[in-house]
């Protein structure tokens, strides 16, 4: 091959590569359109859908307590930046070691499904390696996470939960490669909508990339269209070539798997009507999880047993116009997590598809003028049927900034980890004590590592 024409055809291969999401798995492909067993798969199976909140969504004023006396130490740290108690929407409780507390009101499109008991939160989560309280960490006489209160550092902490170094691998790839051990079509058990994110992250196998409309096809090769099949037929040609150099020829055959997968996927999302609850306007979050409730409606004809997918919606740093931009926020947040319980409603797998939220961190309980800064712990959601619904788990701390659970301006140290609230849902989706172990490395340093908010 001339060095021109080798030159464009790895060009044109890197951005095929990265336009059909090929995820590099090491099973053998196999065609979309070999039988199913479907009665089995849909019977045995489960999917975790992540709602990353990029930038460190401020659960504290997700989740108020409401008591007198716990409200008026809220209201004295947040000051203007306090959501008013008579606004917030009341929640049942049946967590006795916790104070009782109310829903941020932009949120009322979810507290229906807190109410039915399909709803959880789960408060103050934050990356520990091991058990802290305010005493050791000015002391420093426990290990802490690197770079604590960093967006970069604490985004990779929260997707890798590898203690104190980071890795090449997230949480997420590595219950991923656990999970695609039996499945067909091991490159479709991780399933990204947007892009690469460190929770997915692996040296060994990438997720697979979807976007919001549907599978990203290759720029100007349409089969069928007069003026591009001369270049679809020049591409394939150059692929099915017998290439003595080995990195070339595993790089063609890439490019041929890329191209079938993308193809004969596309045939089977296009069988996957959208579903009929109305998606909520202007809303990029619920568009992508209308993609992925698609793709999980398509998984008896894929042959898919166990899947993870993960979501993201940024706009949560709010060190400033947090009054004005943070309603916002949790209504299209809120109005999104309705939208798509709905939707797998409709399929008739509420119970197989669990939802849950992460985010870098909290917000500072002071108020810096007008918005919040880079906290610690954090109140999270998990969301459907297969969940232990309408209560708190754990417990929501003193909102003092000078009480037992704040540092340095009103941070506030967290009681759970985000290693126990992983194998909790880990744990849910089918992985052994063995397997949580390993890629939850800190999960040992806690006694309770099943935080029971989800049914076996």
């Amino acid at each position: 091959m001339h060095d021109r024409n080798r030159r464009k055809f790895l060009s044109l291969g890197v951005k095929t590569l990265c336009g059909a999401g090929l995820a590099m798995g090491a099973s053998p492909w196999h065609t979309l359109t070999n039988t199913a067993r479907a009665d089995s798969v849909s019977n045995d199976y489960r999917a975790l859908v992540c709602i990353y909140l990029e930038g460190g969504m401020d659960g504290f004023s997700l989740l108020v307590p409401d008591a007198d006396a716990e409200y008026s130490e809220y209201t004295n740290s947040r000051r203007h930046l306090s959501v008013g108690r008579s606004d917030l929407i009341s929640l049942p409780m049946r967590n006795s070691n916790t104070v009782s507390a109310g829903l941020h009101p932009q949120c009322a499109s979810i507290s229906n499904l807190y109410n039915e008991g399909r709803l959880a939160f789960v408060a103050n989560v934050g990356t520990l390696i091991e058990p802290t309280t305010r005493e050791q960490f000015e002391s420093r006489s426990v290990r802490l996470p690197s770079q604590l209160f960093s967006h970069s550092d604490q985004e990779i902490q929260w997707q890798q939960l590898q203690g104190q170094t980071s890795t090449t691998e997230g949480w997420g790839a590595l219950a991923a490669r656990e999970l695609a051990k039996d499945q067909e079509r091991d490159y479709l058990t991780s399933v990204s909508l947007s892009g690469a994110n460190y929770w997915q992250a692996s040296s060994e196998q990438r997720p697979f990339s979807v976007r919001s409309s549907g599978l990203v096809q290759y720029a100007g090769m349409s089969d069928g269209t007069e003026w591009q099949q001369p270049r679809v037929d020049s591409f394939r040609h150059i692929n099915n070539q017998n290439y003595s150099h080995a990195f070339m020829q595993a790089y063609a055959d890439l490019q041929s798997r890329a191209g079938d997968i993308t193809s004969e996927l596309g045939a089977v999302l296009a069988d996957q009507p959208d579903p009929a609850t109305p998606l909520p306007p202007a809303n990029q979050l619920a568009e992508q999880l209308r993609m992925v409730a698609r793709l999980i409606a398509a998984q008896p004809v894929l042959g898919m047993r166990r899947q993870i997918f993960y979501v993201s919606m940024d706009g949560w740093d709010v060190h400033d116009n947090q009054n004005k931009n943070q309603p916002y926020l949790f209504q299209q947040l809120a109005d999104a997590m309705a939208y798509f319980q709905s939707s797998v409603d409709e399929l008739g797998m509420g119970d197989q598809v669990t939802t849950f939220t992460a985010s870098d961190f909290g917000r500072s309980l002071t108020s810096n003028g007008d918005g919040t800064d880079h906290g610690w712990g954090n109140h999270h959601m998990v969301m459907g049927s297969a969940v232990e619904g309408g209560d708190i788990y754990g417990r929501i701390p003193r909102m003092s900034t000078d009480g037992p659970d704040a540092v340095r301006n009103g941070r506030i140290v967290p009681t759970l980890s985000a290693s126990q609230y992983a194998a909790t849902v880990l744990r849910w989706a089918g992985l052994n004590d063995g397997s949580l172990n390993n890629i939850l490395p800190d999960l040992g340093n806690f006694s309770q590592q099943d935080l029971g908010f989800l049914r076996a």
